[in-house]
């Protein structure tokens, strides 16, 4: 059966919070497909890097093996690596989310300047712009 997983879920599959959750998250992934939404991931990263005290490459490392571990499904996986290649390169990971989920035939709009920096500077191919400029 396919499972699309909870963030909550997905915390206890990274790190070793509750014996007894832990578990049954081993038991659901052995026994399921887990789909792992962007949104989930988002919200996975913040609780990673604010209350479990996670750098950006230990969460980048725990992400990169989700998107190889068979049984597991990370929508928009493609983009999702563009994601993590930017974060890596020291973009926030949300801004590097919703910059990699825009449509491409779109400009994102943006009054955060160190965005558009890093943006233009990592991803050149993004239309990206300053909304005070438009």
């Amino acid at each position: 059966m396919m499972l699309t997983i909870d963030t909550n879920v997905l915390v206890r599959m990274l790190v070793q919070i509750d014996p007894g959750q832990g578990a049954i998250v081993r038991r659901l992934a052995a026994a399921n497909t887990l789909m792992i939404l962007c949104s989930v991931l988002l919200e996975t990263e913040w609780i990673l890097r604010s209350i479990v005290k996670a750098d950006a490459q230990s969460i980048n490392a725990m992400f990169r093996v989700l998107l190889k571990t068979q049984g597991v499904i990370v929508d928009n996986s493609d983009n999702v690596r563009r994601v993590l290649d930017l974060h890596q390169a020291g973009m926030d990971f949300a801004d590097a989310m919703h910059l990699c989920l825009s449509d491409e035939a779109t400009t994102f709009v943006t009054f955060d300047r160190d965005l558009v920096r890093r943006a233009r500077r990592s991803l050149p191919s993004a239309s990206v712009e300053l909304a005070d400029t438009l």
